[in-house]
């Protein structure tokens, strides 16, 4: 039987998996982070995570790999080459309270080629009414947030109470590449030090 590893590190990466799963199942924010799919011969999932994927069309094998829009990781050199909107996740375990609990904080990096920073009117005509104004980085992080905010998944299954925003600098500039220009929102939550068998 192979030994079973936890420890205060194992639901920070979980919760990133968790993260980029809400944004994908948000068509306003896949429509905002991947206004077309790479490839449509294949799913939004598989073009929103990337990774290489075959699919028979018209009796022909298609073998595609496409770069994917949502990354556990802020690694951006290798990651982007082209023109696209991206979003990366990172979490790092900020403190620990007490032996029995910890707070984690988490990054959302929302980034964005300069030339598909502007909205259209089209878009803006879509988002203005619901109260999410500015650029594509501006309209993507206020998607992102509200939708952190009104859901349970997080608090169901990783945090005690709400993810918050950090009260150091919640939204910041982040600029990875002369092209691309972005910004990181910034929560904090506070978890169990250790879950009993990892079960939740």
């Amino acid at each position: 039987m192979a030994a079973e590893y936890y420890g205060p590190l194992s639901d920070m990466s979980r919760i990133k998996e968790s993260l980029m799963s809400l944004l994908c199942d948000s068509k306003d924010v896949t429509k905002l982070i991947m206004p077309t799919l790479d490839n449509p011969h294949f799913t939004l999932e598989q073009n929103w995570y990337g990774g290489t994927f075959d699919k028979d069309i018209n009796g022909q094998t298609e073998t595609a790999t496409l770069m994917g829009h949502c990354f556990d990781a802020p690694y951006m050199e290798g990651a982007i080459t082209d023109n696209r909107c991206a979003v990366f996740i990172e979490t790092y375990l900020s403190k620990i309270e007490n032996q029995h609990i910890k707070e984690v904080s988490v990054d959302i990096m929302v980034v964005c080629h300069k030339d598909l920073t502007k909205l259209s009117e089209t878009d803006k005509n879509y988002y203005n009414p619901t109260g999410v104004y500015g650029n594509r980085i501006d309209s993507a992080v206020q998607v992102i947030n509200s939708l952190i905010f009104n859901s349970d998944t997080i608090k169901e299954n990783y945090s005690i109470g709400n993810m918050n925003l950090s009260k150091i600098t919640p939204l910041n500039q982040y600029v990875p590449d002369t092209k691309f220009y972005g910004k990181c929102l910034s929560y904090t939550y506070q978890s169990f030090y250790r879950r009993k068998n990892n079960v939740r």
